[in-house]
């Protein structure tokens, strides 16, 4: 009598092994996959922190005009925020312009303006120095142009740039990273005259 070899045994041995492999090579590509998802949603979260911190506080420059024919420019500004009030000495301006290839600049906070009646002042208000910046309301600042080592001077001020034919460049750096920046064009040295 002949004995006969029942093959069915190894094909589902085979098969069995075959499917494991399909199961730990599932495993691991989720283990990758999952990792990655998580990795992505951990760098948006981060630009989104980033993003909020820079767009929901920022300060806008509604006007500027000439204070006096030397040295002196008003502000006019809006602060924005998510609800969150800021010192004024905490944020920072940067007044620059450039002449013959010489960089000239000066900077300062919101509450130094030193030839001023008051260093920041809410609009409609008596010019006196505010403590904090509210969200939505509108505050007026002068700065003194000059050098952070000459700051008696006129550099970058409405007569020195007017008598040049440049412009200056106006920044306002908040504490949180929000920068806001413009163009200051004198034409015109009346007290008064805007300067944007």
């Amino acid at each position: 009598m002949k004995k006969e070899y029942d093959d069915n045994a190894q094909f589902g041995i085979g098969l069995m092994i075959v499917f494991m492999a399909c199961v730990l090579v599932a495993a691991v590509s989720s283990a990758v996959i999952i990792q990655a998802v998580e990795s992505l949603t951990q760098q948006t979260q981060h630009t989104v922190h980033d993003a909020n911190k820079e767009a929901a506080t920022r300060m806008i420059i509604l006007n500027a005009w000439v204070e006096d024919d030397y040295d002196d420019y008003l502000f006019m500004i809006e602060y924005q925020s998510m609800g969150k009030e800021v010192d004024p000495g905490d944020v920072d301006w940067i007044l620059s312009c450039t002449h013959n290839g010489n960089f000239h600049y000066r900077s300062g906070s919101l509450d130094d303006w030193i030839s001023g009646p008051g260093s920041i002042w809410e609009v409609g208000q008596q010019p006196t120095s505010v403590t904090t910046l509210e969200s939505g309301k509108r505050y007026l600042f002068g700065i003194d142009s000059g050098t952070n080592d000459n700051v008696g001077g006129a550099h970058c001020g409405p007569n020195w740039i007017e008598a040049r034919g440049i412009t200056a460049n106006f920044m306002i750096n908040m504490p949180n990273g929000g920068v806001t920046t413009q163009t200051l064009k004198v034409t015109d040295l009346t007290i008064g005259a805007s300067v944007i």
